[in-house]
């Protein structure tokens, strides 16, 4: 292969350090027209495979703690694989509603009605999901790991903590209306930076840079020419 693309810097870095190859950084697209803000809600959002990669354990955990507050999660898993067995070890809280997979529309109707986003996935790889959130102008509290380093800008756009409930807990506990409020814009303009218009304008000149001729194949193609007339 003449060129590698990675979707962020994390999976540049594996490719790097497994390959010994650099690559080109294009994050994936974003709709972001599609994403609205209605509302602070009574909810926070969390929307992710069921997988133990994900933590979903530790989101548990951390609403446990926090009976007061509420956690929609939104995703599914393969029936018959690992996930099954997992999920049968954990126990929701109460105040944690599991909703699987869901229609896109009420999908996006939850990141415009929710109070802020939750994920917490082991070194993910760039996490499209926050940036979905952020295009609602909403808050996101993620694992300080991974691709969450590239999108959240921390003080701004949402928070990185280690993956433990307790620094999640007093975030949720601690960070109120106006403070989310005063994110909003700020959470836009994050997420316009991985819409889908930059993603394709970049995608297009790296492949323009990509099959166009080096001035050195272009002087041998032209003397090619040349000789064989």
């Amino acid at each position: 292969m003449d060129r590698i693309v990675a979707i962020s810097e994390n999976v540049r870095g594996r490719v790097r350090r497994y390959y010994g190859r650099d690559a080109s950084v294009i994050y994936p697209p974003v709709a972001t027209r599609r994403y609205r803000f209605k509302e602070l809600g009574d909810f926070w959002l969390s929307v992710s495979r069921m997988y133990p990669e994900k933590r979903i354990g530790l989101q548990f955990e951390i609403f446990r703690r926090l009976p007061r507050e509420r956690l929609i999660l939104v995703g599914g898993y393969s029936a018959g694989d690992r996930a099954e067995r997992y999920l049968a070890t954990l126990k929701p809280p109460p105040n944690v509603t599991l909703l699987g997979e869901i229609p896109e529309d009420r999908l996006l109707d939850l990141y415009s009605r929710c109070r802020g986003f939750l994920t917490t996935a082991v070194d993910e790889d760039f996490g499209i999901t926050p940036a979905e959130s952020m295009a609602a102008g909403k808050c996101v509290l993620a694992t300080d790991e991974g691709g969450y380093r590239e999108t959240i800008v921390p003080g701004k756009t949402g928070f990185l903590f280690p993956p433990n409930p307790e620094p999640f807990v007093r975030a949720i506990q601690t960070i109120d209306e106006s403070a989310l409020r005063a994110m909003k814009d700020d959470c836009m303009a994050r997420a316009r930076l991985f819409d889908e218009t930059v993603f394709v304008d970049r995608m297009k000149r790296l492949v323009s840079e990509a099959t166009e001729p080096s001035p050195t194949i272009g002087r041998r193609l032209r003397a090619d020419t040349i000789k064989s007339g």
